[in-house]
């Protein structure tokens, strides 16, 4: 049975699926391009993916866009991501705004260039009403450090660190827990992304890079959470 057959049958859908994007400097590599057309490649396949996932019933999608160690790559690098970042903005903004999307910026904002956080925080102020559809780009995040600014939070609200304050605190606490957590690029952990919110998601790899990941794939990695049995530290479905 296809991926696309088994999506036709009535199975439990992820609501929110997070994507670590792994592979685009290595597939640009592959095709003998150089490194930055892979990040590019890898922006305009996220495109794909938030369509596939909007046509497939998922409510939120988020995707690793810069982490708070990829500040350790080279200033062009760096400089050339956010070039990008600042003509993607301006892209999603036209798409998130006809489409009806809401979108969440996870991460910093104290490090990453002001006009660009201009145009993040504008975009979450406009579609802050939208709940039918989530779009998450994690920019300047790191799982452990979104967990030390979340109790800078709680410290500063007086609050105590229960998991009701902590998740109402986190970077996510506008969008549902991932229950799917897709890395591509053939790498096997998750590198600290979303380190409370992975409790309890499946998890997905794949040896793609990239850009090469396309909405075929999101279905197969669907159609695999579909028949997995996720049993929350009880019994399995059936058992008593």
């Amino acid at each position: 049975m296809t991926p696309e057959e088994q999506l036709q049958k009535p199975i439990k859908l992820p609501t929110h699926v997070a994507i670590i994007p792994d592979g685009n400097r290595r597939w640009a590599t592959q095709h003998g391009l150089p490194t930055l057309e892979g990040h590019r490649q890898g922006a305009l396949n996220f495109e794909k993916l938030l369509d596939a996932a909007k046509d497939i019933g998922i409510k939120a999608v988020s995707g690793w866009f810069f982490s708070t160690e990829n500040w350790r790559r080279t200033e062009d690098e760096n400089k050339y991501l956010f070039d990008l970042a600042r003509q993607l903005t301006k892209q999603y903004k036209q798409k998130v705004l006809k489409e009806n999307i809401r979108f969440i910026h996870l991460g910093r904002k104290d490090r990453i260039p002001e006009d660009i956080v201009k145009e993040l925080v504008d975009l979450e102020e406009k579609t802050k009403h939208i709940n039918d559809f989530i779009v998450g780009v994690a920019m300047d995040y790191g799982g452990h450090d979104e967990l030390i600014r979340t109790m800078e939070k709680l410290k500063a609200g007086n609050l105590l660190p229960t998991v009701e304050n902590i998740e109402k605190n986190l970077d996510t606490q506008n969008m549902p827990m991932p229950d799917l957590i897709i890395r591509t690029g053939g790498e096997l952990r998750l590198s600290g992304f979303m380190s409370w919110q992975a409790e309890y998601a499946e998890l997905y790899f794949s040896k793609l890079y990239f850009p090469d990941f396309g909405p075929e794939q999101l279905k197969e990695a669907v159609a695999d959470f579909s028949n997995r049995d996720r049993r929350f530290g009880g019994n399995s479905k059936g058992k008593n």
